[in-house]
Protein backbone atom coordinates (compact mmCIF):
# COMPACT_ATOMS: atom_id res chain seq x y z
CA UNK A 1 0.00 0.00 0.00
CA UNK A 2 2.96 2.28 -0.03
CA UNK A 3 3.52 4.04 -3.35
CA UNK A 4 7.40 3.91 -3.83
CA UNK A 5 8.69 1.36 -6.32
CA UNK A 6 11.41 0.64 -3.79
CA UNK A 7 8.83 -0.18 -1.37
CA UNK A 8 7.07 -2.75 -3.63
CA UNK A 9 10.16 -4.66 -3.88
CA UNK A 10 10.57 -4.90 -0.16
CA UNK A 11 6.50 -6.04 0.14
CA UNK A 12 7.09 -8.30 -2.16
CA UNK A 13 9.71 -9.74 -0.71
CA UNK A 14 7.78 -9.92 2.45
CA UNK A 15 5.30 -11.90 1.25
CA UNK A 16 7.22 -14.36 -1.14
CA UNK A 17 9.53 -15.51 1.86
CA UNK A 18 5.96 -16.54 3.31
CA UNK A 19 5.00 -18.27 0.86
CA UNK A 20 8.12 -20.15 0.94
CA UNK A 21 7.78 -20.69 4.32
CA UNK A 22 4.80 -21.70 4.05
CA UNK A 23 5.85 -24.19 1.84
CA UNK A 24 8.08 -25.88 4.38
CA UNK A 25 5.04 -27.72 5.99
CA UNK A 26 4.95 -30.92 3.91
CA UNK A 27 1.12 -31.30 4.65
CA UNK A 28 0.18 -28.13 2.92
CA UNK A 29 0.38 -27.17 -0.80
CA UNK A 30 0.88 -23.98 -1.06
CA UNK A 31 0.05 -21.45 -4.32
CA UNK A 32 3.65 -20.14 -5.65
CA UNK A 33 4.79 -16.72 -5.99
CA UNK A 34 4.24 -16.46 -9.16
CA UNK A 35 0.35 -17.21 -9.25
CA UNK A 36 0.16 -15.35 -6.17
CA UNK A 37 1.29 -11.91 -7.49
CA UNK A 38 -0.20 -12.20 -10.77
CA UNK A 39 -3.40 -10.43 -9.40
CA UNK A 40 -1.42 -7.79 -8.21
CA UNK A 41 -2.69 -3.95 -9.51
CA UNK A 42 -5.66 -6.31 -10.32
CA UNK A 43 -9.16 -4.90 -10.47
CA UNK A 44 -10.14 -8.36 -9.22
CA UNK A 45 -12.19 -9.61 -6.11
CA UNK A 46 -10.92 -12.52 -3.34
CA UNK A 47 -13.84 -14.99 -5.03
CA UNK A 48 -12.94 -14.73 -8.58
CA UNK A 49 -8.92 -15.31 -7.03
CA UNK A 50 -10.04 -18.48 -5.12
CA UNK A 51 -12.02 -19.46 -7.88
CA UNK A 52 -8.97 -19.20 -10.58
CA UNK A 53 -6.54 -20.53 -8.26
CA UNK A 54 -8.85 -23.52 -6.88
CA UNK A 55 -8.19 -23.16 -3.36
CA UNK A 56 -9.53 -24.16 -0.18
CA UNK A 57 -7.97 -21.85 2.54
CA UNK A 58 -7.15 -18.46 1.11
CA UNK A 59 -4.62 -15.97 3.66
CA UNK A 60 -4.79 -12.11 2.08
CA UNK A 61 -3.58 -8.65 4.03
CA UNK A 62 -1.59 -5.43 3.18
CA UNK A 63 1.69 -3.73 3.89
CA UNK A 64 2.13 -0.26 4.40
CA UNK A 65 5.63 1.47 4.98
CA UNK A 66 6.47 4.93 7.00
CA UNK A 67 9.78 5.77 7.61
CA UNK A 68 11.15 3.11 9.71
CA UNK A 69 7.95 1.80 11.21
CA UNK A 70 5.94 -1.10 9.01
CA UNK A 71 1.87 -1.95 9.52
CA UNK A 72 0.90 -5.63 8.37
CA UNK A 73 -2.43 -6.52 8.25
CA UNK A 74 -2.98 -10.53 7.76
CA UNK A 75 -6.53 -12.33 6.83
CA UNK A 76 -7.99 -15.86 6.48
CA UNK A 77 -11.05 -16.69 4.45
CA UNK A 78 -12.60 -19.97 4.52
CA UNK A 79 -13.56 -20.56 0.85
CA UNK A 80 -15.80 -22.89 1.18
CA UNK A 81 -18.34 -21.49 3.62
CA UNK A 82 -17.05 -18.02 2.14
CA UNK A 83 -16.43 -16.09 5.98
CA UNK A 84 -13.92 -15.33 7.54
CA UNK A 85 -11.68 -16.79 10.05
CA UNK A 86 -9.77 -14.47 11.56
CA UNK A 87 -7.69 -10.80 11.00
CA UNK A 88 -4.81 -9.73 12.68
CA UNK A 89 -2.26 -6.56 12.78
CA UNK A 90 1.31 -6.31 13.13
CA UNK A 91 2.73 -3.07 14.01
CA UNK A 92 6.46 -3.50 13.49
CA UNK A 93 10.09 -1.81 13.29
CA UNK A 94 11.19 -2.02 9.78
CA UNK A 95 14.55 -3.48 10.82
CA UNK A 96 13.03 -6.14 12.49
CA UNK A 97 12.07 -7.38 8.92
CA UNK A 98 13.39 -10.86 8.99
CA UNK A 99 12.48 -11.61 12.65
CA UNK A 100 8.35 -10.28 11.65
CA UNK A 101 8.43 -12.67 8.53
CA UNK A 102 9.14 -15.65 10.84
CA UNK A 103 6.69 -14.15 13.68
CA UNK A 104 3.79 -14.15 10.71
CA UNK A 105 4.74 -17.30 9.03
CA UNK A 106 3.88 -19.07 12.63
CA UNK A 107 1.27 -17.51 13.20
CA UNK A 108 -0.33 -18.22 9.79
CA UNK A 109 0.40 -21.90 10.26
CA UNK A 110 -0.72 -21.93 13.59
CA UNK A 111 -4.35 -20.34 12.59
CA UNK A 112 -4.32 -23.03 9.37
CA UNK A 113 -3.24 -25.94 12.25
CA UNK A 114 -6.60 -24.71 14.21
CA UNK A 115 -9.08 -24.57 11.59
CA UNK A 116 -7.47 -27.13 8.60
CA UNK A 117 -6.42 -30.35 11.08
CA UNK A 118 -3.23 -31.63 11.98
CA UNK A 119 0.53 -30.21 10.18
CA UNK A 120 3.55 -30.64 11.60
CA UNK A 121 5.05 -27.11 12.26
CA UNK A 122 8.79 -26.56 12.78
CA UNK A 123 9.74 -23.89 16.02
CA UNK A 124 11.64 -21.60 13.26
CA UNK A 125 10.38 -21.07 9.37
CA UNK A 126 12.26 -18.13 8.38
CA UNK A 127 16.48 -18.00 8.97
CA UNK A 128 16.74 -14.17 9.70
CA UNK A 129 19.69 -12.84 7.01
CA UNK A 130 22.30 -10.43 8.70
CA UNK A 131 21.24 -7.28 5.88
CA UNK A 132 20.69 -4.27 6.33
CA UNK A 133 17.28 -3.14 4.78
CA UNK A 134 18.91 -1.47 1.83
CA UNK A 135 20.94 -4.42 1.15
CA UNK A 136 17.78 -6.48 1.26
CA UNK A 137 15.60 -3.95 -1.20
CA UNK A 138 18.59 -4.08 -3.65
CA UNK A 139 18.58 -8.18 -3.84
CA UNK A 140 14.45 -8.34 -4.42
CA UNK A 141 15.48 -6.11 -7.30
CA UNK A 142 17.85 -8.43 -8.33
CA UNK A 143 15.59 -11.44 -7.67
CA UNK A 144 12.72 -9.52 -9.80
CA UNK A 145 14.83 -9.04 -12.70
CA UNK A 146 15.97 -12.44 -12.32
CA UNK A 147 13.04 -13.91 -12.60
CA UNK A 148 11.83 -11.91 -15.93
CA UNK A 149 13.94 -15.06 -18.13
CA UNK A 150 15.12 -12.10 -21.09
CA UNK A 151 18.96 -11.71 -21.98
CA UNK A 152 18.85 -7.85 -20.96
CA UNK A 153 16.84 -8.45 -17.04
CA UNK A 154 19.43 -11.36 -16.27
CA UNK A 155 22.42 -9.28 -16.78
CA UNK A 156 20.58 -6.44 -14.95
CA UNK A 157 20.17 -8.69 -12.28
CA UNK A 158 23.61 -10.20 -11.90
CA UNK A 159 25.26 -7.09 -12.12
CA UNK A 160 22.47 -5.96 -8.86
CA UNK A 161 24.18 -9.39 -7.47
CA UNK A 162 27.43 -8.54 -7.65
CA UNK A 163 27.58 -5.61 -5.74
CA UNK A 164 25.80 -6.94 -3.16
CA UNK A 165 28.35 -9.87 -2.73
CA UNK A 166 30.67 -6.81 -3.32
CA UNK A 167 29.30 -5.56 0.29
CA UNK A 168 28.01 -8.47 1.98
CA UNK A 169 30.67 -11.53 0.80
CA UNK A 170 28.92 -13.90 3.17
CA UNK A 171 25.56 -14.11 1.63
CA UNK A 172 24.69 -17.11 0.05
CA UNK A 173 21.85 -16.39 -2.28
CA UNK A 174 23.28 -13.79 -4.76
CA UNK A 175 25.84 -16.45 -5.61
CA UNK A 176 22.96 -19.14 -5.82
CA UNK A 177 21.23 -16.08 -8.13
CA UNK A 178 24.20 -15.22 -10.33
CA UNK A 179 25.20 -19.11 -10.76
CA UNK A 180 21.34 -19.74 -11.68
CA UNK A 181 21.32 -16.27 -13.92
CA UNK A 182 24.71 -17.66 -15.97
CA UNK A 183 23.11 -21.74 -16.11
CA UNK A 184 20.06 -19.91 -17.92
CA UNK A 185 22.01 -18.22 -20.30
CA UNK A 186 24.36 -21.22 -21.22
CA UNK A 187 21.33 -23.79 -21.42
CA UNK A 188 19.22 -21.26 -23.80
CA UNK A 189 22.38 -20.35 -26.09
CA UNK A 190 22.39 -16.86 -25.31
CA UNK A 191 26.02 -17.58 -24.14
CA UNK A 192 28.05 -19.49 -25.47
CA UNK A 193 27.06 -22.85 -22.92
CA UNK A 194 30.98 -23.40 -21.92
CA UNK A 195 31.65 -19.83 -21.02
CA UNK A 196 28.50 -19.03 -19.00
CA UNK A 197 29.03 -22.45 -17.12
CA UNK A 198 32.83 -21.40 -16.31
CA UNK A 199 31.89 -17.56 -15.21
CA UNK A 200 28.89 -19.72 -13.09
CA UNK A 201 30.86 -22.84 -11.47
CA UNK A 202 33.19 -20.41 -8.83
CA UNK A 203 29.64 -18.68 -8.02
CA UNK A 204 28.14 -21.57 -7.17
CA UNK A 205 31.07 -23.15 -5.48
CA UNK A 206 31.21 -20.14 -2.99
CA UNK A 207 27.34 -20.39 -2.28
CA UNK A 208 27.93 -24.03 -1.65
CA UNK A 209 30.57 -23.51 1.06
CA UNK A 210 28.33 -21.14 2.76
CA UNK A 211 25.00 -23.14 2.83
CA UNK A 212 25.38 -27.07 1.19
CA UNK A 213 21.96 -27.90 2.46
CA UNK A 214 19.52 -25.41 1.64
CA UNK A 215 16.80 -26.23 -1.30
CA UNK A 216 18.30 -24.10 -3.74
CA UNK A 217 21.78 -25.08 -3.24
CA UNK A 218 20.26 -28.88 -3.92
CA UNK A 219 18.20 -27.25 -6.53
CA UNK A 220 21.55 -25.61 -8.51
CA UNK A 221 23.36 -28.97 -8.21
CA UNK A 222 20.62 -30.67 -9.65
CA UNK A 223 20.62 -28.06 -12.75
CA UNK A 224 24.11 -28.84 -13.31
CA UNK A 225 24.38 -32.43 -12.86
CA UNK A 226 21.30 -32.62 -15.60
CA UNK A 227 22.32 -29.77 -18.12
CA UNK A 228 26.78 -29.75 -18.00
CA UNK A 229 27.26 -32.88 -16.43
CA UNK A 230 24.57 -35.25 -18.48
CA UNK A 231 24.49 -37.01 -15.07
CA UNK A 232 20.63 -37.65 -14.73
CA UNK A 233 21.12 -40.01 -11.69
CA UNK A 234 23.30 -37.38 -9.45
CA UNK A 235 20.28 -34.93 -10.78
CA UNK A 236 17.21 -36.94 -9.67
CA UNK A 237 19.44 -37.34 -5.99
CA UNK A 238 19.78 -33.18 -5.78
CA UNK A 239 16.31 -32.77 -7.41
CA UNK A 240 15.43 -34.81 -4.47
CA UNK A 241 16.80 -33.10 -1.57
CA UNK A 242 15.42 -30.16 -2.65
CA UNK A 243 11.80 -31.79 -2.70
CA UNK A 244 12.08 -33.04 0.76
CA UNK A 245 13.32 -29.94 2.23
CA UNK A 246 10.40 -27.35 0.65
CA UNK A 247 7.45 -28.14 -1.70
CA UNK A 248 7.61 -25.57 -5.03
CA UNK A 249 6.38 -25.51 -8.41
CA UNK A 250 10.27 -25.24 -9.62
CA UNK A 251 11.41 -28.49 -8.32
CA UNK A 252 8.52 -30.56 -9.98
CA UNK A 253 9.21 -28.35 -13.21
CA UNK A 254 12.48 -29.77 -12.72
CA UNK A 255 11.55 -33.45 -12.15
CA UNK A 256 9.76 -33.14 -15.30
CA UNK A 257 12.29 -31.72 -17.60
CA UNK A 258 14.34 -34.78 -16.45
CA UNK A 259 11.84 -37.34 -16.85
CA UNK A 260 11.31 -35.33 -20.67
CA UNK A 261 15.16 -35.82 -21.31
CA UNK A 262 14.54 -39.51 -20.55
CA UNK A 263 11.51 -39.49 -22.88
CA UNK A 264 9.51 -40.94 -20.08
CA UNK A 265 6.14 -38.60 -21.05
CA UNK A 266 3.35 -39.79 -19.19
CA UNK A 267 5.44 -39.13 -15.90
CA UNK A 268 6.75 -35.91 -16.64
CA UNK A 269 2.88 -34.72 -17.56
CA UNK A 270 2.44 -35.99 -14.04
CA UNK A 271 5.32 -33.87 -12.06
CA UNK A 272 4.48 -30.59 -14.57
CA UNK A 273 0.27 -31.05 -13.78
CA UNK A 274 1.75 -30.60 -9.95
CA UNK A 275 3.54 -27.40 -10.53
CA UNK A 276 0.65 -26.20 -12.13
CA UNK A 277 -1.29 -26.86 -9.81
CA UNK A 278 1.30 -24.86 -7.00
CA UNK A 279 1.73 -22.41 -9.18
CA UNK A 280 -0.92 -22.18 -12.16
CA UNK A 281 -0.28 -18.51 -13.90
CA UNK A 282 3.34 -19.23 -14.20
CA UNK A 283 4.76 -18.58 -17.36
CA UNK A 284 7.37 -21.09 -17.46
CA UNK A 285 5.23 -24.11 -16.57
CA UNK A 286 2.31 -23.81 -19.07
CA UNK A 287 5.27 -23.54 -21.49
CA UNK A 288 6.85 -27.09 -20.55
CA UNK A 289 3.39 -28.83 -20.51
CA UNK A 290 2.93 -26.87 -23.80
CA UNK A 291 6.31 -28.18 -25.00
CA UNK A 292 5.64 -31.87 -23.64
CA UNK A 293 2.38 -31.86 -25.96
CA UNK A 294 4.64 -31.07 -28.49
CA UNK A 295 6.53 -34.31 -28.13
CA UNK A 296 3.69 -36.22 -27.85
CA UNK A 297 2.75 -35.16 -31.26
CA UNK A 298 -0.74 -33.18 -29.78
CA UNK A 299 0.27 -29.96 -31.59
CA UNK A 300 -3.55 -28.31 -30.44
CA UNK A 301 -2.83 -28.84 -27.28
CA UNK A 302 1.19 -27.91 -27.18
CA UNK A 303 -0.39 -24.79 -29.22
CA UNK A 304 -2.63 -23.93 -26.37
CA UNK A 305 -0.53 -23.88 -23.60
CA UNK A 306 2.06 -22.32 -25.51
CA UNK A 307 0.25 -19.23 -26.31
CA UNK A 308 -0.77 -19.03 -22.72
CA UNK A 309 2.39 -19.34 -21.58
CA UNK A 310 3.01 -16.18 -23.28
CA UNK A 311 0.07 -14.17 -21.97
CA UNK A 312 1.60 -14.75 -18.91
CA UNK A 313 5.03 -13.54 -20.18
CA UNK A 314 5.02 -12.07 -23.65
CA UNK A 315 8.67 -11.95 -23.75
CA UNK A 316 9.57 -15.28 -22.81
CA UNK A 317 11.84 -17.05 -25.95
CA UNK A 318 11.07 -20.65 -25.99
CA UNK A 319 7.10 -20.70 -26.60
CA UNK A 320 7.34 -19.08 -30.18
CA UNK A 321 9.86 -21.98 -31.29
CA UNK A 322 7.24 -24.81 -30.37
CA UNK A 323 4.48 -22.65 -31.73
CA UNK A 324 5.77 -22.10 -35.26
CA UNK A 325 7.05 -25.80 -34.86
CA UNK A 326 3.76 -27.39 -34.34
CA UNK A 327 2.05 -25.38 -36.89
CA UNK A 328 4.67 -27.09 -38.89
CA UNK A 329 3.96 -30.43 -38.21
CA UNK A 330 0.45 -30.18 -38.23
CA UNK A 331 0.94 -29.18 -42.01
CA UNK A 332 0.26 -25.69 -41.46
CA UNK A 333 3.43 -24.65 -43.74
CA UNK A 334 2.55 -20.88 -44.56
CA UNK A 335 0.99 -20.25 -41.80
CA UNK A 336 4.16 -21.37 -39.96
CA UNK A 337 6.28 -19.03 -41.85
CA UNK A 338 3.91 -16.35 -41.31
CA UNK A 339 4.24 -16.59 -37.77
CA UNK A 340 8.21 -17.19 -37.78
CA UNK A 341 8.13 -13.93 -39.67
CA UNK A 342 5.59 -11.97 -38.16
CA UNK A 343 7.70 -12.39 -34.39
CA UNK A 344 7.76 -9.26 -32.83
CA UNK A 345 10.33 -7.68 -30.26
CA UNK A 346 12.69 -10.89 -31.02
CA UNK A 347 15.92 -10.46 -28.81
CA UNK A 348 19.40 -10.26 -31.12
CA UNK A 349 20.63 -13.31 -28.91
CA UNK A 350 17.76 -15.29 -30.55
CA UNK A 351 17.33 -17.34 -33.85
CA UNK A 352 13.94 -18.85 -33.67
CA UNK A 353 13.21 -15.77 -36.50
CA UNK A 354 15.90 -17.28 -38.75
CA UNK A 355 15.83 -20.68 -37.50
CA UNK A 356 12.20 -20.53 -38.31
CA UNK A 357 11.69 -18.96 -41.52
CA UNK A 358 14.77 -21.75 -42.92
CA UNK A 359 12.64 -24.64 -41.19
CA UNK A 360 9.42 -23.50 -43.32
CA UNK A 361 11.11 -23.10 -46.64
CA UNK A 362 12.00 -26.55 -46.01
CA UNK A 363 8.66 -27.67 -45.20
CA UNK A 364 7.55 -25.78 -48.57
CA UNK A 365 10.43 -27.08 -50.94
CA UNK A 366 11.50 -23.81 -51.29
CA UNK A 367 15.00 -25.39 -51.12
CA UNK A 368 16.87 -21.94 -52.52
CA UNK A 369 15.23 -19.97 -49.82
CA UNK A 370 15.85 -22.86 -47.18
CA UNK A 371 20.07 -22.54 -47.78
CA UNK A 372 20.48 -19.08 -47.53
CA UNK A 373 18.84 -19.73 -44.17
CA UNK A 374 21.25 -22.41 -43.59
CA UNK A 375 24.43 -20.29 -44.66
CA UNK A 376 23.35 -17.32 -42.34
CA UNK A 377 23.00 -19.87 -39.43
CA UNK A 378 26.50 -21.14 -40.51
CA UNK A 379 27.71 -17.90 -40.00
CA UNK A 380 26.88 -18.16 -36.02
CA UNK A 381 28.44 -21.89 -35.30
CA UNK A 382 31.82 -19.63 -34.33
CA UNK A 383 29.98 -17.16 -32.10
CA UNK A 384 28.05 -17.26 -28.75
CA UNK A 385 24.99 -18.14 -30.35
CA UNK A 386 26.04 -21.27 -31.82
CA UNK A 387 24.14 -23.47 -29.71
CA UNK A 388 20.91 -21.85 -31.27
CA UNK A 389 22.21 -21.99 -34.44
CA UNK A 390 22.95 -25.71 -34.32
CA UNK A 391 19.13 -26.93 -33.09
CA UNK A 392 18.01 -25.29 -36.44
CA UNK A 393 20.74 -26.86 -38.68
CA UNK A 394 20.13 -30.55 -37.07
CA UNK A 395 16.62 -29.80 -37.52
CA UNK A 396 16.54 -28.16 -41.18
CA UNK A 397 18.70 -30.77 -42.75
CA UNK A 398 16.68 -33.62 -41.06
CA UNK A 399 13.77 -31.84 -43.02
CA UNK A 400 15.63 -31.49 -46.15
CA UNK A 401 16.80 -35.37 -45.92
CA UNK A 402 20.74 -34.80 -45.27
CA UNK A 403 21.04 -36.90 -42.61
CA UNK A 404 24.43 -37.51 -42.41
CA UNK A 405 24.77 -33.85 -42.47
CA UNK A 406 22.34 -33.62 -39.25
CA UNK A 407 24.76 -35.88 -37.48
CA UNK A 408 27.72 -34.13 -38.05
CA UNK A 409 25.70 -31.16 -36.18
CA UNK A 410 24.66 -33.56 -33.65
CA UNK A 411 28.36 -34.26 -33.18
CA UNK A 412 29.37 -30.99 -32.92
CA UNK A 413 27.05 -30.26 -30.54
CA UNK A 414 28.38 -33.46 -28.13
CA UNK A 415 31.54 -32.59 -28.64
CA UNK A 416 31.28 -29.13 -27.47
CA UNK A 417 29.38 -30.51 -24.50
CA UNK A 418 26.00 -28.35 -25.36
CA UNK A 419 23.08 -28.80 -23.58
CA UNK A 420 20.93 -29.03 -26.80
CA UNK A 421 22.10 -32.41 -26.66
CA UNK A 422 19.47 -33.34 -23.99
CA UNK A 423 16.73 -32.14 -25.66
CA UNK A 424 17.49 -33.95 -29.23
CA UNK A 425 16.67 -37.30 -27.66
CA UNK A 426 12.12 -37.08 -27.78
CA UNK A 427 12.50 -33.94 -30.84
CA UNK A 428 9.71 -35.25 -32.93
CA UNK A 429 10.93 -33.62 -36.28
CA UNK A 430 14.25 -36.07 -35.79
CA UNK A 431 12.48 -39.13 -36.01
CA UNK A 432 14.43 -40.03 -39.08
CA UNK A 433 17.57 -40.25 -37.55
CA UNK A 434 16.39 -41.75 -34.09
CA UNK A 435 17.87 -45.01 -35.26
CA UNK A 436 20.77 -44.25 -37.12
CA UNK A 437 23.74 -45.75 -35.44
CA UNK A 438 25.32 -42.54 -35.21
CA UNK A 439 22.94 -40.85 -33.86
CA UNK A 440 22.10 -43.92 -31.27
CA UNK A 441 25.18 -43.72 -30.24
CA UNK A 442 25.90 -40.51 -29.18
CA UNK A 443 22.20 -40.21 -27.05
CA UNK A 444 23.47 -43.28 -25.55
CA UNK A 445 26.99 -41.39 -24.53
CA UNK A 446 25.15 -38.69 -23.31
CA UNK A 447 21.86 -40.03 -21.47
CA UNK A 448 22.56 -42.65 -19.26
CA UNK A 449 19.18 -45.02 -19.20
CA UNK A 450 19.92 -46.32 -15.75
CA UNK A 451 18.83 -43.63 -13.62
CA UNK A 452 16.27 -45.51 -11.80
CA UNK A 453 14.39 -42.40 -10.41
CA UNK A 454 12.16 -42.91 -7.61
CA UNK A 455 9.93 -40.45 -6.31
CA UNK A 456 10.38 -39.19 -2.60
CA UNK A 457 7.49 -40.40 -0.35
CA UNK A 458 6.33 -37.11 2.11
CA UNK A 459 4.96 -37.99 4.97
CA UNK A 460 5.79 -38.24 8.85
CA UNK A 461 5.77 -40.79 11.13
CA UNK A 462 3.14 -40.83 13.80
CA UNK A 463 4.19 -38.80 16.86
CA UNK A 464 1.66 -40.68 19.57
CA UNK A 465 1.82 -44.58 19.97
CA UNK A 466 -1.74 -46.03 19.28
CA UNK A 467 -2.00 -46.76 23.09
CA UNK A 468 -1.53 -43.30 24.21
CA UNK A 469 -3.66 -41.18 21.94
CA UNK A 470 -7.47 -42.81 24.11
CA UNK A 471 -5.49 -42.10 27.52
CA UNK A 472 -4.66 -38.66 26.49
CA UNK A 473 -8.02 -38.14 24.36
CA UNK A 474 -9.67 -38.33 27.70
CA UNK A 475 -7.33 -36.30 29.48
CA UNK A 476 -7.78 -33.56 27.06
CA UNK A 477 -11.58 -33.67 27.17
CA UNK A 478 -11.37 -33.93 31.08
CA UNK A 479 -9.38 -30.25 30.86
CA UNK A 480 -11.78 -28.76 28.57
CA UNK A 481 -14.94 -29.36 30.91
CA UNK A 482 -12.88 -28.62 34.26
CA UNK A 483 -11.67 -25.58 33.12
CA UNK A 484 -14.05 -24.78 30.82
CA UNK A 485 -11.53 -23.68 28.08
CA UNK A 486 -13.97 -23.07 25.33
CA UNK A 487 -15.18 -19.99 26.97
CA UNK A 488 -12.00 -18.52 25.98
CA UNK A 489 -12.79 -16.83 22.60
CA UNK A 490 -9.09 -16.52 21.73
CA UNK A 491 -8.54 -19.95 23.26
CA UNK A 492 -5.94 -21.91 20.47
CA UNK A 493 -4.24 -25.07 20.05
CA UNK A 494 -0.81 -23.79 21.92
CA UNK A 495 -3.32 -22.62 25.26
CA UNK A 496 -5.06 -26.03 24.74
CA UNK A 497 -1.88 -27.81 24.54
CA UNK A 498 -0.14 -26.01 27.82
CA UNK A 499 -2.61 -27.84 29.79
CA UNK A 500 -2.12 -31.25 29.25
CA UNK A 501 1.78 -30.48 28.97
CA UNK A 502 2.07 -32.10 25.70
CA UNK A 503 3.61 -30.17 22.55
CA UNK A 504 1.71 -28.41 20.12
CA UNK A 505 2.64 -30.86 17.66
CA UNK A 506 1.37 -33.90 19.04
CA UNK A 507 -1.98 -32.16 20.48
CA UNK A 508 -2.50 -31.40 16.61
CA UNK A 509 -1.84 -35.28 15.88
CA UNK A 510 -3.88 -36.23 18.51
CA UNK A 511 -7.16 -34.22 17.64
CA UNK A 512 -6.64 -35.55 13.98
CA UNK A 513 -5.96 -39.33 14.90
CA UNK A 514 -8.00 -39.73 18.23
CA UNK A 515 -11.24 -37.89 17.79
CA UNK A 516 -10.66 -37.41 14.05
CA UNK A 517 -11.39 -33.03 14.38
CA UNK A 518 -9.11 -30.23 13.84
CA UNK A 519 -8.90 -28.12 16.54
CA UNK A 520 -11.58 -25.49 15.46
CA UNK A 521 -13.76 -28.14 15.49
CA UNK A 522 -13.40 -30.05 18.46
CA UNK A 523 -13.54 -26.61 20.89
CA UNK A 524 -16.67 -25.42 18.81
CA UNK A 525 -18.58 -28.91 19.69
CA UNK A 526 -17.80 -28.19 23.37
CA UNK A 527 -19.16 -24.51 22.48
CA UNK A 528 -21.77 -25.74 20.51
CA UNK A 529 -23.14 -28.02 23.66
CA UNK A 530 -23.16 -25.38 26.02
CA UNK A 531 -25.43 -22.80 23.92
CA UNK A 532 -28.00 -25.60 23.58
CA UNK A 533 -27.94 -25.84 27.27
CA UNK A 534 -28.22 -21.88 27.97
CA UNK A 535 -30.66 -21.19 25.16
CA UNK A 536 -33.32 -23.22 26.96
CA UNK A 537 -32.81 -21.50 30.51
CA UNK A 538 -36.08 -19.59 31.56
CA UNK A 539 -33.55 -16.63 32.36
CA UNK A 540 -31.63 -16.43 28.28
CA UNK A 541 -35.61 -16.26 27.10
CA UNK A 542 -35.04 -12.21 26.58
CA UNK A 543 -31.48 -12.14 25.61
CA UNK A 544 -30.72 -12.56 21.86
CA UNK A 545 -29.51 -16.00 20.46
CA UNK A 546 -25.58 -14.21 19.61
CA UNK A 547 -25.49 -12.96 23.06
CA UNK A 548 -25.77 -16.82 24.75
CA UNK A 549 -23.31 -17.70 21.40
CA UNK A 550 -20.58 -15.24 22.22
CA UNK A 551 -21.26 -16.35 26.24
CA UNK A 552 -20.53 -20.11 25.47
CA UNK A 553 -17.08 -19.09 23.51
CA UNK A 554 -17.96 -18.05 20.07
CA UNK A 555 -16.18 -15.48 18.91
CA UNK A 556 -17.88 -14.63 15.48
CA UNK A 557 -21.66 -14.65 14.12
CA UNK A 558 -20.97 -16.22 10.60
CA UNK A 559 -18.42 -19.08 12.51
CA UNK A 560 -21.69 -19.80 15.02
CA UNK A 561 -24.16 -20.08 12.36
CA UNK A 562 -22.22 -22.30 9.70
CA UNK A 563 -21.39 -24.22 12.45
CA UNK A 564 -24.79 -24.51 13.80
CA UNK A 565 -26.00 -25.65 10.62
CA UNK A 566 -23.40 -27.79 9.83
CA UNK A 567 -24.20 -30.02 12.84
CA UNK A 568 -27.64 -29.74 13.61
CA UNK A 569 -28.86 -29.57 10.03
CA UNK A 570 -30.99 -26.44 11.23
CA UNK A 571 -30.83 -22.51 11.62
CA UNK A 572 -30.16 -21.97 15.42
CA UNK A 573 -33.58 -20.28 15.49
CA UNK A 574 -35.52 -22.99 13.89
CA UNK A 575 -34.19 -24.84 16.74
CA UNK A 576 -34.88 -22.83 19.50
CA UNK A 577 -38.86 -22.63 18.15
CA UNK A 578 -38.62 -26.52 18.17
CA UNK A 579 -37.25 -26.36 21.81
CA UNK A 580 -39.66 -23.80 22.73
CA UNK A 581 -42.62 -25.62 21.65
CA UNK A 582 -41.71 -28.72 23.59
Amino acid sequence: MSSSIENEYFCDGLTEEIINALAKIKELSVISRASSFYFKNKKTTTKEIIEKLGVATFIGGSVRLSKKKMRITVHMIDTVNDFLFWSETFDRDLEDIFKVQDEISLFIAEKLREYIGHIEIEDKLVEPLNLSINTYREYLKGRYYLMKFDYESTLKSIKIFEEIINEKPNFPNPYLDINQGYAYLGTMGLLPADEAFQIAQPYLKRALELDLSSPRSQLNLSWIECWQNWDLQKAYEHANNALEIQSTDEVYLTISSYLTVEGKLGPAQNYINKALELDPFSAINHHYKGYIYYLQQDYKKAIQFLQKSLTFNSVLPFPPIYIGQSLLLSGKFNEALEYFDGLKGVSLKDLTKLGGKTMSYAFLGDVSKCHIGIRELETYLNTELMGKALTFLVLTNVLLGNYEEAIDYVELAYKNKLPIILLFNTEPILKPIKNHKRFKKIMIQAISDNSNYTPIKRYRHSLLHTEDISKYVKEMEQVMMENKLYLNPNLSLKDLASYIELPTNYVSQLLNQGVNKNFSEYVNTFRLNEFKERVIFDENKNVTIMSIAYDSGFNSKTVFNTFFKKKEGITPNTYLKIKRRN
